[in-house]
């Protein structure tokens, strides 16, 4: 099942898709987590074949449009097998036409597969500034040489990155920023955003920043080109 995104959802990417769900990651500030208490198991990872088979059937999507896979977990936790994933990427290659982007907090396992072999999928993972994500972005350069897109989520930026260990963005093709999206949450500083922006523009590294980090200055831009950029 696809779902639209736009303005007040995931405003980078066009659909998501979620052939694979569910996460043993137990990160604090996950809004799946905070769903539970209504929908019980919903963070159990699965596999659902039939959403594949569903998409296969789909005439929502354009040349073009961008499908965000896995918003409701992280399909490249271990937990998942080979042949699930491999599954998910073997439909990928069925619509060159489009744009898949994935996202992880266990990029190591990009590894496993043949990246190089799929131009039309965006690989990423996330850093939060905390020492569960701190090595992410170095494992993801070192797991995705062959690829053709990567990029990092600096979403939910809940603590400072250094400029140490953003030694290596000039290796990366985009970057998000965002913040913290539970209820109540402290707006991370302007000082944290300014810091990755600027490093990022030291390498001509295109920068996106989500709504809801409050960045005074509106800054959405994707790999390859710049889609909107002003004042809010």
């Amino acid at each position: 099942m696809l779902n639209k995104q736009g303005p007040g959802k995931i405003d980078w990417t066009d659909y998501t898709w979620n052939p694979i769900s569910g996460c043993h990651h137990d990160c604090s500030y996950c809004y799946m987590k905070r769903m539970e208490k209504r929908f019980p198991g919903i963070m159990e990872p699965k596999f659902k074949p039939e959403s594949i088979k569903k998409f296969q059937k789909n005439r929502k999507l354009k040349p073009g449009d961008k499908i965000f896979v896995g918003s409701s977990g992280d399909m490249w936790g271990n937990w998942m097998t080979e042949n699930q994933i491999s599954a998910v990427l073997i439909e990928t290659l069925n619509h060159p036409e489009n744009i898949f982007q994935f996202l992880t907090k266990n990029p190591k396992r990009y590894n496993d597969f043949h990246l190089e072999s799929v131009d039309n999928c965006w690989y990423g993972t996330t850093v939060d500034g905390t020492a569960f994500t701190r090595n992410n972005m170095d494992d993801l350069i070192r797991a995705t040489a062959g690829a053709w897109t990567r990029f990092v989520s600096f979403e939910p930026l809940i603590q400072p990155v250094s400029q140490h260990d953003l030694s290596n963005i000039c290796l990366l093709d985009w970057i998000i920023i965002g913040a913290d999206s539970t209820r109540g949450a402290a707006r991370p500083p302007k000082q944290w955003a300014d810091c990755l922006i600027n490093e990022a523009r030291k390498s001509n590294v295109p920068v996106f920043v989500k709504d809801n980090y409050g960045y005074p200055e509106k800054i959405k831009e994707f790999p390859g080109s710049i889609e909107i950029r002003g004042k809010e």
